[in-house]
């Protein structure tokens, strides 16, 4: 599950924050705006009840008999009143009070405003007459415009929450931009390349991870060194008397003369051998750790090909087929790289194949070098591990082939891509190296 970047936290957080906001303000305003509502109402029908008294009470001592006139309204819309006596007679009521569901005459107190199920009524102090209007006014009304009033309102600011997001989101990207770039610079360090992280114009608070971070590069690019430097000089120092004891141990496996004392200078003999073979790669991967592989200039692959096979052993060349262009194959790598590349390649092939079995060289146009051979196909988990330092799959290697070829061909611009089991095929192995063609001018 793909975890979420700090950017899009910071605006999720801060936009539910808003949003909790938001709702607490919406929910108090309803509240306020209820109560505003419902004091307003009640003046209303305050008002409308003593503007209505003089008028009914006369119509109801001149003995008329027609009603306060209102317009046809649905029941739960009209306004109902009735005129009552000092002993809670209904002396006159309108037509649709009749069929409300009305509190008693007599239970409402003059001068107060109460409550009904669906309706709010408020009474009017006696008049000289000893008559008082009661009024009820529907509450579906009130419930009705506060609805409206809420609506009104909340539209426009639930639609602000997206744009709420997009803005929040907008600025915490560009916020946390220099954190990213500083992500992106840490990501970028590895054993080729352990320079100092320029902080640049960043906040204080990157500056200082910055600068913690360059400490570490700097004790790391060390302590990479002092490793590198003991390694070389492991090597430069162990090459000489390897190649001494390797030579008397040949000359003595002349003149031994019992089967014993031969197989214990052919033992030793292999030993010396794998222990120079060791010698080479560490001088090797010294030369890689230090960035040799880019060129100025453009060297032909074809020729450089040539001369590394014409420089193996016959029984290993008799197993090499190559397959070369006639025309130059220009890149941009030095040869001294080149070389320890396509050597490390072939040495590989030759030691994971069977027996006997060839080893395909093809050059192609585009700087691109396939070294084939047969065999065992590697699991796809393993494939990418090959190239790690010290990393070995089958046989007894020393684990450092591939990674000075990956070392070398980065620091040249290129890629080197391990491919098994071979294309059209159920086994095999294909080292696939692309380099980087010279720059054609127009």
């Amino acid at each position: 599950m793909r975890r979420a970047s700090l950017s899009r936290r910071v605006a999720l957080f801060t936009t539910l924050g808003l949003a909790a906001v938001w709702a607490g303000a919406v929910v108090l305003m309803a509240a306020v705006l209820w109560s505003e509502q419902d004091e307003l109402f009640d003046q209303q029908l305050v008002e409308t009840a003593h503007a209505l008294l003089p008028l009914v009470s006369h119509m109801e001592m001149q003995g008329i008999a027609v009603e306060v006139p209102q317009p046809a309204v649905p029941m739960d819309e009209a306004l109902l009143y009735r005129l009552v006596a000092r002993d809670g007679r209904v002396l006159r009521q309108s037509e649709l009070a009749g069929r409300a569901v009305l509190p008693d005459a007599a239970d409402l107190f003059p001068g107060r405003v109460a409550s009904a199920p669906g309706y709010r009524l408020y009474a009017t102090p006696f008049n000289a007459a000893g008559q008082a209007l009661q009024i009820a006014a529907p509450l579906a009304e009130r419930r009705e415009a506060f609805r409206e009033g809420m609506t009104g309102f909340l539209l426009p600011m639930v639609a602000l929450l997206p744009l709420t997001w997009l803005i929040v989101g907008w600025v915490s990207r560009r916020s946390l931009a220099p954190l990213r770039e500083l992500g992106a610079e840490i990501a970028a360090r590895d054993g080729s390349r352990l320079d100092m992280i320029d902080a640049g114009d960043w906040p204080e608070d990157l500056m200082q991870i910055a600068s913690v971070v360059n400490g570490f590069i700097a004790r790391l690019a060390q302590a990479l060194e002092a490793e590198r430097a003991f390694a070389t000089n492991a090597a430069h120092e162990l090459r000489t008397p390897v190649a001494i004891a390797l030579a008397q141990t040949q000359q003595m496996r002349e003149n031994a003369t019992t089967p014993a004392q031969i197989a214990r200078l052919d033992a030793l003999e292999r030993a010396l051998q794998r222990m120079r073979r060791l010698v080479a790669r560490l001088l090797q991967l010294a030369r890689a750790d230090a960035g040799i592989g880019d060129s100025t200039q453009a060297h032909d692959l074809a020729v450089l090909t040539r001369l590394v096979v014409a420089e193996r052993a016959p029984s290993e060349a008799a197993r090499l087929a190559d397959e070369l262009p006639p025309a130059p194959v220009m890149a941009r790598i030095d040869p001294d790289a080149f070389a320890i590349v396509l050597s490390n390649l072939i040495d590989n092939a030759l030691q994971h194949s069977p027996p006997g079995s060839p080893v395909r060289l093809r050059l192609r146009q585009g700087a691109v070098l396939e070294v084939a051979n047969e065999g065992r196909a590697v699991a796809a988990a393993d494939l990418a591990g090959l190239t790690r330092r010290f990393a070995r799959h089958r046989g007894d290697g020393f684990g450092l082939g591939l990674h000075i070829c990956q070392q070398i061909v980065s620091a040249a611009g290129g890629r080197l891509e391990i491919i098994s089991p071979a294309p059209a095929s159920q086994e095999g192995f294909v080292a696939r190296v692309t380099l980087t063609p010279p720059v054609r001018d127009h």
